[in-house]
């Protein structure tokens, strides 16, 4: 039985793919070999003609040092879906409106090369430093005990 037929998505994930490839300095054959596929296979992914399985995209996501996430990102046709009961917010450093082309680079370098704890205190710290500047501050909410003594 075959799987699903390749649609826009994949195009998406095969574009990225070939762009982060090209970026590194990698040949097809260095992206192949971990894959254990041939060229011509490879080249049905980054053409987005084929679905590349979740094990696959991972092997591809590390050999490239990049997040799996990543591919996702700018997605075409995907619906924003409500966090489940399960599921809690991950502080995530991406593209706001309104940020610097510094901040800009440094979320994209956070997302492709910091693991998930490091880039969750860069979040918080990031926020904090926000919050300092707008004059907000964190710890401005009232005690709902009462002072502590």
């Amino acid at each position: 039985m075959a799987g699903k037929p390749a649609d826009l998505r994949d195009v998406h994930i095969g574009s990225l793919i070939e762009e982060r490839r090209l970026r590194a300095g990698l040949s097809r054959e260095a992206l192949a070999n971990p894959l254990d596929v041939s060229l011509s296979q490879l080249g049905k992914y980054l053409k987005g003609a084929n679905r590349l399985s979740a094990t696959d995209l991972d092997v591809v996501a590390r050999v490239l040092g990049v997040p799996v996430g990543f591919f996702f990102e700018g997605m075409p046709g995907r619906d924003q879906l409500s966090p489940g009961l399960s599921d809690r917010p991950q502080a995530r450093l991406e593209t706001q409106a309104g940020w610097t082309d510094f901040a800009e680079a440094v979320a994209r370098a956070a997302d492709t090369h910091l693991d998930e704890e490091r880039r969750q205190s860069l979040g918080s710290l990031v926020r904090a430093i926000d919050h300092a500047l707008s004059g907000q501050h964190l710890f401005d909410k009232p005690d709902a005990f009462g002072p502590s003594d």
